[in-house]
């Protein structure tokens, strides 16, 4: 699915260096240049601690500390666009992030409280994006009463009633079982092909980031650079046809390979100086 012209969001020479406790600088993220076209999704994998997480707390407004530049280029720029009825981006996490002492309807309608919107509008976005994840039928239900995949919906849900100038996703199908997992990879699909969602996507599964992607990013290890960049070639719009394609074990075989040399060379470089912390201490 090739991504319409234009870009949504270009990132230039992105570093971001950050403090421990011990006051310690460690950088995460090293002169990365990414762009997300409209309509496009990005899936963003790499080793562990290789500044996934720290590349969308930039991107979501959440870190403002860091050099290099981030380019909107849409309505809004980087602030949030309220008045415009939308925010410049909205994050599903990995967690369960539902209130359990509301609704379905009230945990979707709590997403729209920063931007100005009148009560029929609210309403009109909170029924169209309930009709669009599959939950039309559960306005009234309880957190509890609803599946793991039912409640990450919710949390879908509330995101894209904001119509988000870029949806940003941390692992967010991680806590839900293998079978759920790929009901819902299926789901996302179809949504994004509804909505033209603008999409960053990080993911520890290589399987679901080529399922969901139309271009794979991979980050080396610490400091996070841009280590690979591939085009998914697949055509298929269901999960499981899509699986079978020649064409998509092909790139999940090249992506994992690059990311165990990356976890490799991390390995040996931490075996390599350890001799040195010892001594030290």
């Amino acid at each position: 699915m090739k991504p319409p012209e234009g870009s949504a969001v270009r990132i230039e020479e992105l570093t971001k260096i950050f403090l421990t406790r011990s006051g310690k600088a460690v950088q995460a993220l090293h002169s990365v240049d990414l762009e997300v076209g409209r309509g496009e999704v990005v899936a963003i994998i790499g080793p562990s601690g290789c500044g996934k997480s720290s590349l969308l707390r930039i991107l979501a407004g959440l870190d403002k500390v860091y050099e290099g530049r981030v380019h909107w280029n849409m309505p809004g720029g980087s602030g949030k666009s309220a008045r415009s009825g939308r925010l410049t981006s909205a994050t599903v996490f990995q967690s369960d992030s539902t209130l359990p002492w509301m609704t379905v309807e009230r945990n979707v309608r709590m997403g729209l409280c920063r931007l100005s919107l009148d009560r029929a509008e609210a309403d009109s976005r909170v029924e169209e994006v309930l009709r669009l994840v599959g939950l039309g039928g559960f306005p009234k239900a309880y957190p509890h009463e609803l599946s793991g995949g039912m409640r990450q919906r919710v949390a879908i849900a509330r995101a894209l009633a904001t119509r988000p100038q870029l949806l940003l996703m941390d692992e967010p199908l991680a806590a839900l079982d293998a079978q759920t997992r790929v009901v819902m990879q299926q789901e996302l699909v179809n949504i994004w092909r509804q909505t033209h969602s603008s999409v960053v996507y990080v993911t520890h599964d290589i399987e679901e980031a080529v399922t969901v992607a139309d271009r794979v990013v991979v980050l080396s290890a610490r400091p996070g650079r841009v280590r690979m960049v591939r085009e998914v070639g697949t055509s298929s719009g269901s999960v499981t046809e899509l699986r079978r394609e020649s064409a998509f074990g092909d790139l999940v075989v090249e992506l994992w390979k690059v990311i165990a040399s990356e976890v490799g060379a991390s390995l040996s470089a931490e075996v390599a100086s350890a001799p040195n912390r010892v001594g030290a201490a």
